[in-house]
């Protein structure tokens, strides 16, 4: 399943740039996520309740970060999660991207993910919406942030 989405924060890329690269600062910023523990500078474990329609999961996940790229103020995250209850999982990949728009910074969000277990049953429409939801909180989230 491929996710796109993007938006806007009311303040320069030099400020939201660095605040993307912080892990434990962004995942503060996801509804129902935490870092339960740092691994490394690149490996994070969490916590993340998704709820999609009828469907509640908790997930244990490891984030990994595999690329962050200065010039181009580009993140490459990898998630690994496997549902509480072990009956399914997720694997995504998480590419942002923050850019210049003239004073604020239009962040994109590129996600590739495979999901089993029981969120998978409940069909792509509702998990993309839960995904938009998701990704417009947590911007408002960052905005506060900042």
């Amino acid at each position: 399943m491929t996710i796109d989405d993007a938006f806007d924060v009311d303040a320069p890329v030099d400020k939201v740039w660095p605040l993307l690269q912080d892990v434990p600062k962004v995942a503060s910023c996801i509804p129902n996520a935490e870092i339960t523990e740092v691994v490394d500078a690149q490996t994070y474990k969490a916590k993340v309740k998704v709820k999609a329609g009828p469907v509640a999961v908790d997930y244990r996940a490891t984030i990994y970060v595999e690329e962050l790229d200065e010039s181009t103020h580009t993140a490459r995250l990898r998630v690994q999660g496997e549902e509480s209850r072990g009956r399914g999982g997720v694997k995504a990949t998480v590419v942002s991207q923050a850019t210049d728009a003239g004073g604020k910074t239009h962040v994109t969000l590129h996600t590739e993910a495979q999901i089993s277990g029981i969120v998978a049953t409940i069909g792509g429409r509702l998990i993309e919406g839960v995904a938009k939801k998701t990704v417009a909180e947590f911007a408002a989230n960052l905005a506060k942030l900042l």
